[in-house]
């Protein structure tokens, strides 16, 4: 009698994907770290920007100069601006309860 082993995946060609998966894991990595600092960048000027407005200004779009103080302890690859606009949004809907 002869036995006939199957293994998963053999006939789909599964052991074929984990390294063209890992080049596109590897190119989106290095697409990250070089487009970075043109992000970093961005950000902080848009920091920069909040930062050089009035408290009136800054109160009405809901935010305070504290919270531009805690944006910019954030760690480099976070986007304060992102943090900011969630911090507003909170806010807003604080004020509708």
């Amino acid at each position: 009698m002869t036995t006939i082993d199957h293994f998963i995946g053999a006939e789909t060609g599964y052991g074929r994907r984990p390294s063209f998966s890992l080049f596109f894991r590897l190119y989106a990595a290095a697409k990250w770290t070089l487009l970075w600092l043109p992000r970093f960048w961005k950000a902080r000027g848009e920091l920069a920007v909040l930062a050089a407005m009035s408290e009136c200004e800054r109160r009405d779009i809901g935010l305070t100069a504290f919270d531009i103080e805690n944006a910019l302890t954030l760690p480099v690859e976070r986007d304060p601006t992102e943090v900011l606009a969630q911090i507003v949004d909170d806010r807003r809907h604080c004020r509708e309860c």
